[in-house]
C-alpha cells in the first residue's frame, strides 16, 4: 500500500511540483499565440493533459473558455489539430561547457539516453551541444544506436556557454519540419555567457514557429526564473532535478506535444499596439484549470473589420463597380473613335486626302495663288528630305504629346477647324500654319495678332523648319522632329 502511494505522489511529482511557479497549469498550457497572420482573427494553439498526463480527446467549444483583457470571447472554435500519424520531432540541446560538473554532465547525458530508450519507433531526434559554440551533432534521426554514440560524444570544454544561442539553432531546425508533433528540450544548469540572441528572441521566435521549449535541468540551477518563463511563455516546462525517473520526464514532456488544439475566435481588442492578457480556461468533468499568455496588437491607419459573411457581399460589390468601369471605358473610346472619324470626314471635305503619302509635295507656284501672307514664297532650299515629321508638345494643354503631320499641310489657332486646336488666351483663329514645299517643311506666321516665334525670335516670314526646332504659340510650344 505505501509503495502503491509513494508511485501516486511520485507520479504527482512530475506533473506539479516539477514545474515552475512561472510554467503553464498541469494540466492546460497556451503553446503560441498568432494576432498578426489575420487580425482580429486569433489563432491560439493549446496542450491539455488529464491528471496522469495523458492526452485529453474530444475537446470541444463546450470544454474551453476564452478571455481577454478580463473580458469573455464568444464564437469560440476549438479544432484539434495532433494526429496519431504524425512523427514526433524533438531537437535536444545539451550543455558541455565547463560550468557544470562533471558528475552533472554525466546525469545530463543519462537523462537524454534514457529518453531515447524511451522513444517511439517513428520518432525522430536531433542533437546539438553548446559551450562556446552550437554544434549539431546528429540531425533528425531515428537511429536510437547513432544518437546514443552522438550523446556519448559530449564532453566538457570551453569557456563560454552559449544557451539562448543554442536554443535559437535548435527552434530553427525544429521549424522546418512539417509536423505538429514537435518541440526542444534543453539539457542545462540555466547559465548563458555570451549569447548573441536574447530570451526574448528565443520566445518570440518559439511563438512565430509554434515550437514550445522544454527545460531539464538541477535543483540549485542557476538563472532559474528566466529558463522557467522561456518555458512558460513558449508552451514548454520546465523540469527540476528531483526525482530520477527518466520515463517520467518523457512522458511529462511528450503528453504536452501529443495533445495539442487550435482556438480560432474573433478579438474584442482595438489595434492599439498594446500588451492584451489573455486567459483560456478548461472544464473537464471535473477537471479545472486556466492559463494566461500576452499578446500585441499592430496599429495600423486604417482598419476595416467585416462580419462573418460580409466578405462574399463586398466582393460581389466590387465586382459590379469593375464591370461599370469597364462599360463607362468601352463608351469613352467608342465616342473618341466617332469623334475622330467626324474630324477626319471633315478634313477630307476640305480637299486633304486620308491617302496622303510622305513623299507627296506641293509645287513652289501654288504658293502664289494663297493669301496675301503666301505671297513671299520660302528663300531657303530644303537641304534635308525627311520620311516621317511630328511636333512634340514641351509646353501646353497636353504636354508630351506627339503630334505626325501626315498631311500637306497643317494649322495650328484656336478655330475648331485647325488641325492643332489651341483654347488658349493670346492664339488667334488661325494663327500659323506648317506646309510641305519641295521635300522641306515651312513655318508660316498667318498674321496672329502675338506673332509665332521660331526658337525664341519673332517669325517675320516663312521659314524652313530643322530638326529639334522649337515653335513657340501663345503659352505653349512645339519641338519639330523628323526623320531623315
Amino acid at each position: 500500500m505505501k509503495k502503491q502511494l509513494y508511485k501516486i505522489l511520485l507520479s504527482g511529482f512530475f506533473l506539479t511540483g516539477a514545474l515552475t511557479p512561472g510554467s503553464a497549469g498541469p494540466f492546460i498550457s497556451i503553446n503560441s499565440i498568432d494576432a498578426k497572420t489575420d487580425f482580429p482573427r486569433i489563432k491560439v494553439n493549446i496542450s491539455a493533459v488529464d491528471p496522469e498526463g495523458r492526452g485529453i480527446p474530444g475537446l470541444d467549444e463546450g470544454n474551453i473558455q476564452v478571455y481577454e483583457d478580463g473580458y469573455m470571447v464568444n464564437y469560440v472554435k476549438v479544432k484539434n489539430i495532433s494526429s496519431s500519424t504524425d512523427n514526433l520531432h524533438l531537437a535536444f540541446a545539451i550543455d558541455s561547457s565547463k560550468s557544470l560538473s562533471a558528475p552533472f554532465l554525466e546525469r545530463i547525458k543519462k537523462d537524454a539516453k534514457g529518453i531515447v530508450s524511451s522513444a517511439g519507433d517513428q520518432d525522430r531526434i536531433a542533437l546539438y551541444r553548446f559551450n562556446d559554440k552550437v554544434v549539431l551533432l546528429n540531425s533528425f534521426t531515428s537511429n536510437r544506436l547513432e544518437l546514443m554514440n552522438g550523446i556519448k560524444s559530449v564532453e566538457r570544454h570551453g569557456t563560454r556557454t552559449m544557451l539562448y544561442d543554442a536554443i535559437y539553432d535548435a527552434i530553427e531546425l525544429v521549424s522546418r519540419t512539417k509536423t505538429v508533433r514537435k518541440g526542444v528540450v534543453v539539457f542545462t544548469d540555466g547559465k548563458d555567457e555570451g549569447s548573441s540572441v536574447r530570451p526574448d528572441d528565443v520566445i518570440r521566435f518559439s511563438g512565430d514557429a509554434g515550437v514550445p521549449v522544454y527545460f531539464i535541468t538541477s535543483a540549485p540551477a542557476k538563472n532559474r526564473g528566466e529558463i522557467g518563463r522561456i518555458a512558460k511563455l513558449t508552451g514548454g516546462v520546465l523540469i527540476a532535478d528531483g526525482a530520477r525517473d527518466v520515463a517520467g520526464l518523457y512522458r511529462t514532456i511528450l503528453s504536452r506535444i501529443r495533445n495539442t488544439y487550435e482556438i480560432n475566435y474573433l478579438s474584442i481588442v482595438k489595434r492599439d499596439s498594446s500588451k492584451h492578457d489573455l486567459e483560456v480556461r478548461l472544464k473537464y468533468g471535473e477537471l479545472k484549470d486556466r492559463d494566461t499568455a500576452s499578446f500585441t496588437t499592430e496599429k495600423q491607419m486604417f482598419r476595416l473589420d467585416f462580419p462573418d459573411g460580409s466578405y462574399i457581399i463586398i466582393s460581389i460589390m466590387v465586382m459590379g463597380l469593375l464591370a461599370v468601369l469597364f462599360i463607362l471605358l468601352v463608351v469613352f473610346f467608342k465616342r473618341s473613335r466617332e469623334r475622330y472619324s467626324r474630324l477626319s470626314s471633315r478634313d477630307e471635305d476640305k480637299g486633304y486626302s486620308s491617302d496622303y503619302v510622305y513623299g507627296e509635295n506641293i509645287p513652289a507656284e501654288s504658293l502664289l495663288e494663297e493669301d496675301s501672307f503666301d505671297g513671299e514664297a520660302p528663300r531657303e532650299t530644303p537641304d534635308v528630305m525627311y520620311s516621317q515629321v511630328w511636333l512634340h508638345q514641351k509646353e501646353g494643354q497636353s504636354i508630351g504629346e506627339k503630334i505626325a503631320i501626315v498631311k500637306p499641310e497643317v494649322t495650328i489657332g484656336s478655330g475648331r477647324d485647325n488641325t492643332i486646336h489651341l483654347e488658349e488666351m493670346g492664339v488667334s483663329n488661325r494663327h500659323a500654319r506648317i506646309r510641305r514645299v519641295e521635300g522641306g517643311y515651312f513655318l508660316y506666321d498667318l498674321i496672329s495678332d502675338r506673332g509665332t516665334y521660331l526658337n525664341g525670335r519673332k517669325l517675320l516670314r516663312p521659314r524652313l523648319l530643322h530638326d529639334w526646332d522649337e515653335i513657340k504659340i501663345g503659352s505653349s510650344s512645339f519641338i519639330f522632329r523628323g526623320v531623315k
